[in-house]
């Protein structure tokens, strides 16, 4: 589970920034489906607004490239130690115009290929709402990505944690990871970033006896730091992640995320 170390909540951002969000819809619903964006382009498409329809993340071909935020990657690449380190508002200042909770974590994290047992839409979410209606398949995020922990929230409620990457890890150049081995080897804390969403989604109905049906998921988009996490995994050694989640652009309410954060801290109530 990505532990937190410190957090606080945060007005910040710009209208200029590289990453956005964006939504679409028709007829009644005038918004519907959600997307991250990466200079005006989807870069995933984050599902849409219901809250008795699946969780999603899908990479679509906008998700190419990292978002570096000028004059932090020194600071970063050294590691972030609080949330009072003045890198924190600086990165938060290149981030979409918003209400976020920033928050410094740590975790062991487990890379997921799509379709394998440990696959979240091929266990978990299979098991609660079933496949896909049309394909009878399980979703297909389109990416390896990272499960970050989950932790019972009681009342047939359960947290998830993602950290999901703008592209494959066969992208990666092995020798700046080979670097960040190294640098975590010695006791280095390179720090990623993230920005981040909770949903809180459950069907209205289901088959049988399942605990949870309720899934929290907190998705964790990763905006900087792809080399640093595979070298984390490499050396079998926890990341360190600055996530800013957003208040306004998840599925979910502030004290839903509050209770979430309050999770990963131990406290879940």
């Amino acid at each position: 589970m990505l532990k937190i170390i410190d957090q606080a909540a945060m007005q910040t951002g710009t209208t200029n920034s590289r990453i956005g969000f964006a939504t679409e819809g028709s007829g009644a619903w005038k918004v519907w489906d959600r997307y991250l964006t990466v200079d005006g382009k989807r870069a995933y498409h984050l599902g849409n607004i219901h809250q008795t329809c699946e969780f999603l993340f899908e990479r679509l071909d906008g998700a190419r490239t990292s978002i570096n935020v000028e004059n932090t990657a020194e600071a970063l690449a050294s590691g972030i130690r609080a949330i009072s380190d003045p890198v924190v508002a600086q990165v938060g200042a290149g981030l979409p115009g918003d209400d976020y909770v920033a928050c410094l974590s740590e975790a062991m994290l487990q890379l997921v290929r799509p379709g394998q047992p440990d696959d979240y839409f091929v266990k978990e979410q299979t098991a609660l709402w079933g496949t896909d209606r049309f394909w009878d398949l399980p979703h297909d995020p389109r990416v390896s990505y990272y499960r970050a922990g989950e932790a019972s929230l009681g009342n047939g409620m359960k947290l998830f944690q993602f950290v999901i990457p703008m592209f494959p890890e066969s992208w990666l150049d092995p020798e700046v990871v080979s670097g960040y081995v190294r640098q975590v080897d010695d006791g280095g804390i390179p720090t990623a970033v993230a920005i981040s969403l909770l949903d809180v989604k459950g069907p209205s109905d289901w088959k049988g006896e399942i605990d949870p049906t309720e899934h929290w998921s907190l998705s964790h988009f990763l905006i900087d730091g792809h080399h640093k996490v595979c070298a984390a995994r490499e050396s079998g050694r926890p990341v360190r992640l600055l996530s800013f989640i957003s208040l306004t652009h998840g599925i979910s309410t502030r004290k839903q995320i509050e209770r979430a954060i309050g999770a990963t801290s131990g406290s879940p109530e």
